[in-house]
């Protein structure tokens, strides 16, 4: 009883940061599953989600912040935490963005080349959220695995790039090259964003052990 009252009334309330974390994480991963299903399969209702996923995301990421600035003592080095909020939600803007250039150029389907670097993205998304689940489990060994699977996946969508920039620059259509460029840096900058923010999960894992 009297442990309880401490819990209660003294001692500081205990945050599961890493939990919320994780939350984001997956919020992200579900808004680049939904931006393959509307630039690529052409499901509205996926382009839809999109919004429904951002603020979503958004919700996440004010919650965890709340609690960080609330917080007495965190599990975690506290300047880690606020690193992977900011990134995670850094990663969702990019993707806005790249909606918004999408809306702006009047492009509504993706195909070829394109198919591969999202599909690329998916699962980097898909591995970061992973790295943030096997840290729930203190099991450091897998979330350097998933670290080290999202920085190899953009390996993979930086050859992809230059492959499809080389590409368009063998065209005559300027407007057409202009478009194709911008789309391709924005999707280059989310595979980066979920870059760095694998970095920084890999950064808080070797603080923890």
């Amino acid at each position: 009883m009297i442990k309880s009252f401490l819990q209660n009334y003294i001692l500081p309330r205990e945050v599961d940061f890493i939990s919320g974390l994780q939350a984001h994480s997956l919020s992200v991963h579900k808004t680049i599953r939904d931006l393959y299903l509307c630039f690529i399969k052409t499901k509205e209702e996926s382009c839809s989600a999109i919004i429904e996923d951002e603020h979503e995301a958004q919700c996440i990421r004010e919650k965890n912040m709340q609690e960080l600035l609330d917080a007495f003592i965190t599990p975690i080095d506290r300047e880690s935490i606020y690193r992977v909020i900011s990134q995670l939600d850094w990663i969702a803007e990019s993707i806005r963005h790249f909606v918004l250039e999408a809306k702006a150029y009047e492009i509504t389907t993706l195909e070829n080349t394109y198919v591969a670097i999202l599909t690329i993205l998916k699962e980097q998304s898909l591995a970061l959220n992973q790295g943030f689940v096997n840290l729930k489990k203190s099991n450091a060994s897998l979330v350097a695995k998933n670290a080290q699977s999202v920085r190899d996946n953009y390996e993979k969508l930086i050859e992809l790039h230059i492959q499809k920039m080389a590409e368009i620059a063998k065209s005559n259509n300027m407007r057409d090259m202009f478009i194709q460029r911008e789309i391709l840096l924005q999707l280059k900058e989310i595979s980066k964003r979920l870059q760095i923010c694998a970095n920084s999960l890999e950064d808080i894992v070797i603080k923890m052990n």
